[in-house]
């Protein structure tokens, strides 16, 4: 009779459990926000509400401080400290420069969001003092987070770099010199956009060059075939000059580029060139097989 008794009670006991733990379960859900998976059933990172800079910093960067500045600090791992400038607190301090809107080949409204990361150290002569800079040719890290808005007014990233190149001089960029350098879209085809950025003239020991590179940023081909985004589709010198040192040899060559917009799926691209006094003119096609310009 008592095991009859105990088992009973075991019984009852496991019920009571379970319906504690099934009670426990559904008030979590309910408590839940709704979190935007993916098929599989795994977290959509890639989905943003919206184009803020707060939102994409804090997203970017697994949840960084954000500063007074709104810049976001961060921690970097052992790769990043090899690449990134590292500044005097062991952070690196980045912050939305720009945010380009353009519609691409498949009709959809995109974004460019550029990043900029900086860095800070103590003053040499003032150690109450924290200065932004870097030497000479110390570029500033351009990193850039690519949108597309989806049919629900969301935004969707589909590329994502910390850093692909650098931009500057003297660990600046936009300040000071004018020619330090610019950032911008260009149509280099119906309904096809690419990156321009523009690194201004800089140069030691009687040398000087300033150059302009253009990326791919479209998620697709005009074809409709994926694209190789942030691949460099033209780079290209628009000013060297070369002075010797006792100034008996002078060398200076200015390259303006021409996008000749017709009607056709790519454009054509003149490079007109000036070199002491001589003109000439390069046209560059665009080539699907190198997806870059390449010769004519």
């Amino acid at each position: 009779m008592n095991k009859i008794l105990k088992a009973l009670v075991w019984i009852l006991l496991a019920g009571m459990c379970g319906c504690v733990h099934e009670t426990e379960n559904k008030n979590t859900v309910n408590k839940d926000k709704p979190v935007k998976v993916t098929k599989e059933g795994a977290q959509d990172e890639s989905i943003f509400d919206s184009i803020d800079s707060k939102e994409i910093l804090e997203k970017l960067f697994d949840a960084p401080k954000i500063d007074t500045n709104g810049m976001a600090v961060w921690k970097p791992n052992y790769y990043e400290r090899m690449k990134f400038p590292v500044s005097y607190d062991f952070n690196c301090h980045t912050k939305v420069d720009t945010i380009m809107y353009f519609e691409d080949c498949q009709k959809r409204a995109c974004a460019a969001v550029l990043l900029a990361t900086y860095k800070y150290h103590v003053d040499y002569w003032d150690t109450t003092k924290i200065c932004q800079g870097d030497i000479h040719f110390a570029g500033v890290p351009i990193g850039i987070a690519l949108f597309s808005k989806t049919k629900n007014n969301e935004w969707e990233l589909y590329k994502f770099e910390k850093a692909f190149t650098t931009l500057g001089y003297f660990g600046t960029y936009k300040t000071g010199r004018d020619d330090a350098g610019k950032i911008g879209l260009k149509k280099v085809g119906d309904a096809w956009t690419c990156l321009s950025l523009i690194q201004g003239i800089g140069g030691n020991m009687g040398e000087l060059d300033g150059t302009e590179s253009l990326y791919s940023i479209e998620e697709f081909h005009l074809k409709g075939f994926p694209n190789p985004v942030l691949s460099e589709i033209l780079s290209y010198n628009y000013h060297y000059e070369y002075t010797s040192p006792d100034e008996k040899t002078k060398e200076r060559t200015d390259i303006k580029m021409n996008i000749i917009q017709k009607k056709k799926n790519y454009y054509d691209i003149e490079l007109k060139s000036t070199s002491n006094g001589k003109r000439t003119c390069d046209t560059l096609i665009y080539s699907e097989d190198y997806d870059r310009y390449i010769q004519k």
